[in-house]
């Protein structure tokens, strides 16, 4: 089961697709609808083939109605940076030149726009559980929830490299130092 926070940016990261997953839903079940005439198989196979792509339809439509009215309950500035990043699919550094404001300051922004996000998406009673249920088993959500999962390790074994890297360095400077208070020390007995 997905937390809140990954069902948000799964959400926001299936907005700009939705319409076109519908629309191939549209024309698959066009296409079986038209050819049941010449279908070998059972009818009502069918029949329950294109009543399951027509709630899969329905519950992509009410996932972007989800998305438009969470957005709308934000406040400006989180839904600007959250519309860029995931609608206009904008990089971090192009929304800080866009708005005119400081990377840092973009990624404070994000943190904090993904957090309301989740909070409204809970308060509307859209939690991971209710989110689960009705998306967790669904190709798109869970393609979404493997790609967050290998971004998240990807960052998380970036920032355990980053914590070595300054640990080293401090280690080195602590030994650098010691040595140097050792050396003076023996300089100063001598």
């Amino acid at each position: 089961m997905m937390n809140q926070e990954t069902w948000s940016k799964s959400l926001l990261a299936s907005y700009r697709i939705l319409p076109k997953i519908v629309k191939s839903i549209d024309s698959y079940t066009m296409s079986l609808a038209l050819g049941s005439f010449s279908y070998a198989g059972n009818t009502l196979d069918l029949m329950q083939k294109i009543i399951d792509n027509n709630k899969r339809k329905e519950a992509l439509i009410n996932a972007k109605v989800i998305v438009d009215n969470t957005l709308q309950d934000l406040k400006p500035k989180y839904r600007e940076v959250l519309e860029l990043k995931y609608l206009k699919k904008t990089s971090f550094e192009d929304i800080a030149k866009n708005l005119g404001i400081c990377l840092r300051t973009v990624f404070r922004r994000y943190a904090f726009a993904l957090k309301s996000f989740s909070a409204v998406c809970k308060s509307k009673g859209y939690d991971e559980e209710w989110l689960d249920k009705r998306y967790g088993r669904d190709a798109l959500f869970v393609r979404l929830n493997e790609t967050h999962s290998w971004q998240l390790e990807k960052n998380c074994a970036r920032q355990e490299n980053t914590v070595n890297g300054k640990i080293k360095k401090l280690a080195c400077a602590v030994a650098g130092v010691l040595a140097t208070n050792a050396v003076g020390e023996s300089l100063a007995e001598n």
